[in-house]
């Protein structure tokens, strides 16, 4: 995907993430993903986006109180990180993509101030889905950037699973969405398939099936006899 409106699609019609305000939000998020458009690379793809609400839990995304210490501050900072995120908590809706050069962006759009970030795949060492009831948020932790993303828990628990299998490729070395497991799953089914004998049977109706292909003159004789030789070898 290159385009903002394939990505705002792909995240609906696979269910990572929705607009609570259907015409304004999706024209919002339209312009969020636009940015991510205008972000990638000149062969750079989208594999993969979402939707959330951002939460930035980075030490200099918060403010002293005026008068605060800085003790005062980390520990406040600390309780923060370390308590549940709620939806008014946090910086608002963001789109997410996952490209095939191994990035995950995200980005915000308002009028006069653009927010944009990406961080790499590799970079990124935790990812922690927290969940209550009805909502959650997964967090993400790589050496620059700490943030939540909340949304429902349903929504939480499916954009987790879609990073762990973008790192997962990142590991194979091959952004196309398959994980280490299921291209190891494929490669044994297409070995089982090439190393399957053919049986006598089986000869026995091909060779049958070229037989009929050379009376109704479809192929020639040096032909049938080269099936037939490779057929009974």
């Amino acid at each position: 995907m290159k385009k903002a409106d394939a990505m705002y699609a792909y995240a609906r019609n696979h269910k990572l993430g929705q607009n609570i305000t259907p015409f304004l939000g999706g024209w919002l998020q339209r312009k969020h993903f636009g940015l991510i458009e205008d972000a990638l690379g000149k062969d750079e793809e989208v594999i993969a986006s979402f939707i959330g609400r951002h939460h930035p839990e980075d030490i200099e995304n918060f403010t002293p109180f005026e008068g605060e210490d800085r003790p005062a501050f980390e520990e406040r900072i600390r309780i923060r990180q370390s308590g549940k995120v709620r939806y008014f908590d946090c910086k608002g809706f963001h789109a997410y993509a996952v490209t095939d050069a191994g990035r995950l962006i995200f980005a915000r759009w308002v009028p006069f101030n653009h927010d944009y970030k990406s961080i790499p795949l590799n970079n990124i060492n935790t990812i922690n889905p927290n969940t209550r009831i009805f909502w959650g948020s997964v967090r993400i932790e790589s050496f620059r950037e700490v943030f939540s993303i909340f949304w429902s828990k349903k929504t939480v628990f499916a954009i987790a699973k879609l990073l762990e299998d973008s790192k997962s490729d990142m590991q194979d070395g091959v952004m196309d969405g398959i994980t280490t497991a299921k291209r190891a799953r494929q490669i044994r089914q297409e070995t089982v398939k090439v190393q399957t004998p053919l049986t006598t049977e089986t000869n026995f109706e091909k060779l049958k099936e070229r037989k009929k292909a050379l009376d109704e003159g479809l192929i020639t004789l040096e032909e049938y006899e080269e099936y037939k030789r490779r057929f009974l070898e």
